[in-house]
């Protein structure tokens, strides 16, 4: 009798499980585990996203009709301690699909950069001039089109995370952090559609003419940063 009643309590909370997932909806739900359950991140990392294949051919009309597909948070880890002499200060920065289409966006894990130049990827914006202190985080220069490899594919409803690391030391020299007067912000931009190439001639006519890479500027809220320990 008691090992009928413990099945029926199983299946009872696998059933209420199935509905919660139905109500959250696969946007939110990760949000909940990640409020319940820190240690969980909220995406696998932007670096593992399938790069695409023959744009000009195999691109999804959802994702292409959606006015603004793409949102980003910020997610600073706590500064090392003052005493830190090595060693890295860790930000999160999450991109998401809000979208029910497959959405591609520009991504470059060598040109994540610090404050906003109008070129076209992922960024943070500090409210200090940072290049003193942990540099630009890398160039970048936009073009008529982006290379493949430097396009990611996030599926509906999915999010992915960059991890920005900035050595310690460097980060502790700046006298806004240290002072915890700091504050940062994740940005996405992107300035172009993107061309499709059809070279090598001849080849049948593209269903699409460009890249199909949605065009604009998403940012975050402000988060602030907390001083470091002694």
């Amino acid at each position: 009798m008691l090992r009928e009643m413990n099945s029926r309590n199983i299946l009872v909370g696998l059933i209420l499980l199935v509905m919660l997932m139905t109500v959250a909806g696969p946007n939110r739900l990760p949000q909940y585990l990640a409020n319940l359950l820190p240690i969980i991140d909220e995406g696998a990392p932007c670096a593992w996203l399938p790069i695409p294949d023959d744009l000009a051919n195999h691109q999804s009309l959802i994702a292409r009709g959606t006015l603004s597909p793409i949102s980003v948070s910020v997610r600073p880890r706590p500064l090392p301690p003052l005493s830190a002499a090595s060693g890295d200060w860790e930000i999160d920065i999450i991109v998401n699909n809000d979208s029910l289409g497959s959405v591609m966006f520009i991504y470059n894990a060598a040109q994540v950069i610090y404050q906003d130049n109008n070129t076209s990827g992922l960024g943070l914006i500090f409210n200090y001039n940072p290049n003193a202190s942990i540099g630009s985080g890398g160039g970048r220069q936009d073009s008529g089109s982006a290379p493949l490899e430097n396009i990611r594919i996030l599926g509906p409803r999915q999010r992915c995370v960059h991890t920005v690391l900035i050595p310690a030391g460097n980060a502790l020299t700046e006298p806004t952090l240290r002072a915890g007067q700091a504050t940062v912000r994740a940005f996405y931009r992107n300035t172009m559609n993107g061309t499709i190439t059809t070279s090598p001639v001849p080849q049948a006519t593209p269903i699409f003419n460009d890249q199909g890479l949605w065009v604009g500027f998403v940012q975050s809220g402000a988060i602030a940063i907390p001083a470091p320990s002694q």
